[in-house]
């Protein structure tokens, strides 16, 4: 049997046709869907979100290309971190919420492929900010002052100090509790100064392909 992660992501390849720009999303579930387009052997250009994804792209054969050199997103197939009643998401876990968040918004359609952990009955817990080091300090006293989060930021394993994303920035984990308005939230985030991105996702209102025990199952 398929386990749940799988059985989603091989339910999004029904979403790729031939000749398609395809975002690639990051995190074990959508690896498993880059593992798995790669065997299907469509006529396709991919965008990677993240050095992950585009290792595992380059492995599974698939041909690549830059935001530059295609002139949209058919699909991006992504992961969550968190999936609410409304499919408003929490991403970012991993780090590459930045360039997912360029590609899932760009995205004529946005598939989020998950298994049924992800599934939350409200908005709630950690969410990621990419910020530039500069102004790390900075941001966390007005996400914890303004907004009531508990702030830190991310350090790694294996290393010494914070994370250092894609980008060359760092990442500040916010808590929150119940959230009322994810949308208000994302957008009160994004306007302080320093902030490159945050790990709430609501505007491209994602496909959400739930893989289960015994089948995945697609909610729009």
């Amino acid at each position: 049997m398929d386990s749940p992660k799988a059985s989603a992501a091989r339910k999004a390849l029904g979403f790729i046709k031939d000749g398609m720009v395809v975002g690639l999303g990051s995190g074990s579930t959508a690896a498993l869907f880059i593992e798995m387009l790669g065997g299907k052997k469509l006529d396709v250009a991919c965008v990677a979100t993240s050095h992950d994804a585009r290792a595992i792209a380059v492995r599974a054969g698939l041909c690549l290309a830059e935001l530059d050199q295609v002139k949209g997103i058919d699909v991006a197939v992504d992961g969550a971190d968190l999936v609410d009643p409304s499919r408003n998401l929490i991403k970012g876990m991993g780090g590459a919420l930045a360039r997912e968040k360029v590609v899932d918004y760009l995205a004529k359609k946005f598939v989020c492929v998950v298994d049924e952990s992800k599934m939350k009955p409200d908005f709630r817990g950690i969410v990621p900010v990419e910020v530039i080091p500069f102004a790390a300090s900075p941001v966390a006293r007005e996400i914890a002052g303004e907004f009531g989060a508990k702030v830190s930021v991310r350090c790694g394993c294996g290393k010494c100090g914070p994370i250092v994303t894609d980008n060359g920035n760092w990442i500040i984990d916010a808590g929150f509790g119940k959230v009322a308005n994810p949308g208000r939230l994302e957008s009160g985030l994004q306007c302080i100064p320093g902030v490159v991105a945050n790990g709430i996702f609501t505007r491209n209102r994602p496909v959400v392909v739930v893989g289960g025990k015994d089948r995945a199952k697609v909610l729009e």
